[in-house]
């Protein structure tokens, strides 16, 4: 079976699945038999599925694996495919509401956690978003906790690396959403900060289809810089999702773009979809295209190594540290609800999960939490494509922590 047939059946299964996993053991924390009933809020189809159907593998797994160790509770997962699309995930967390679900994982984009927000903090629903990073969402004592580094620090990794490769100007590309115009903001403001010039970019709708305006304002923008800068010195800054693919369909018609080194976010960073479409693989690999995202710890790699791998087999997808992160959220909640005195007191239970998160070391790394609840650990990895015997993978490039590209 190929790996694009194994993601189909993978995703087709995934569709309003309820998992139910019956573990048997002592303890008080929670009582036996009442299950732990955990919505999941993931793009299974369409943009963004390459995360969502990696995250519900992990979850899947890390359930399997509180089984195995013996605790005392069912654990339930609630699958809805959102599609990436804001008011279906709100129309899922009202369901999940009035089943009595109050503890979410996802949503993956910072416009789904937007929406749903004002909902979850009137309702007593604790939110865990493995994959928004809009610092706008970075808001203390609410209901929304995010399990990865906000666009801050991906801003200060990406802009570190531009700088290192000696770029000086960036003409901005982004995707008008929550999360990729806040990359947007922040790039814009740490290049800025270090002396560099941004152009004004092109800011193309969720909708877009027919990319040709936006290369067409882009190009027109980097041949403009070219007349006062160096060529080695520009570089065109991508904020996307998984339409970049049609991007690049469009970018490699355009001899100007074609010849710029361009750099992405995490949005695209691991994506099978642009590896699974040959044209717009070959175009990244020729432009460089380095893509953060918030990184592995090398010296865990025997834990998390099993887990990447066991998802792989599952899905034909190699997940990267917002999936995996997930499987450190479902562990994080089991402890939340070991030292949760009184499960019935929400607040109570919201302590628990910020202790437990504070003193807890997974797959990913330590969990701990900066005051407005956001992941506070914060080192990235950069992946590009490259080819090797003619097929197109992932490879990490270049690694940032505490301020240094190496």
């Amino acid at each position: 079976m190929s790996g694009t047939q194994a993601r189909s059946i993978f995703a087709a299964g995934l569709l309003l699945l309820l998992v139910s996993v019956t573990a048997i053991g002592a303890g008080v924390a929670h009582p036996p038999n009442r299950p732990l009933r955990v919505g999941v809020l993931a793009s299974l189809t369409g943009p963004g599925s390459s995360l969502g159907q990696s995250t519900v593998a992990a979850l899947q797994l890390a359930a399997e694996q509180l089984q195995i160790h013996g605790e005392q509770f069912k654990v339930h997962l609630f699958v809805r495919d959102t599609k990436l699309d804001p008011n279906l995930a709100l129309d899922a967390i009202q369901e999940f509401d009035k089943q009595s679900v109050s503890v979410i994982i996802g949503p993956q984009s910072s416009s789904e956690l937007a929406k749903i927000k004002p909902y979850a903090d009137a309702h007593n629903i604790l939110v865990i978003s493995q994959g928004s990073t809009a610092s706008s969402l970075a808001i203390a004592g609410d209901n929304i906790f995010r399990l990865c580094p906000n666009d801050r620090r991906e801003a200060e990794a990406i802009v570190a690396l531009m700088w290192r490769d000696g770029i000086r100007t960036i003409v901005p590309l982004w995707r008008n959403d929550v999360g990729n115009g806040g990359l947007h903001d922040s790039v814009q403001t740490a290049f800025q900060n270090m002396g560099g010039t941004v152009s004004s970019g092109f800011r193309y709708e969720t909708t877009t289809t027919d990319f040709g305006p936006a290369i067409a304002a882009v190009s027109a923008q980097v041949a403009n810089a070219r007349l006062t800068s160096p060529r080695a010195t520009i570089g065109i800054y991508l904020a996307a999702f998984d339409e970049a693919v049609g991007v690049f369909h469009s970018a490699r018609l355009d001899t100007v773009v074609s010849g710029t080194t361009w750099y992405g976010s995490d949005g695209v960073a691991l994506s099978q979809v642009l590896l699974d479409d040959s044209a717009a693989a070959m175009f990244a690999s020729s432009v460089n295209y380095p893509n953060p995202i918030f990184g592995l710890d090398d010296a865990l790699q025997s834990r998390w190594q099993p887990v990447s791998d066991a998802i792989e087999a599952r899905t034909g997808i190699k997940p990267d540290a917002f999936a995996l992160s997930t499987y450190d959220a479902l562990f994080i909640l089991n402890h939340a609800l070991e030292n949760s005195r009184r499960i019935g007191d929400f607040a109570d239970f919201k302590a628990a999960f910020v202790e437990a998160a504070n003193n807890y070391t997974g797959i990913t790394g330590s969990t701990a939490l900066d005051a407005a609840g956001d992941r506070l650990s914060a080192p990235f990895d950069f992946w590009a494509v490259r080819f090797t015997g003619g097929a197109p993978g992932w490879v990490r490039v270049a690694r940032y922590n505490n301020g240094v590209v190496f």
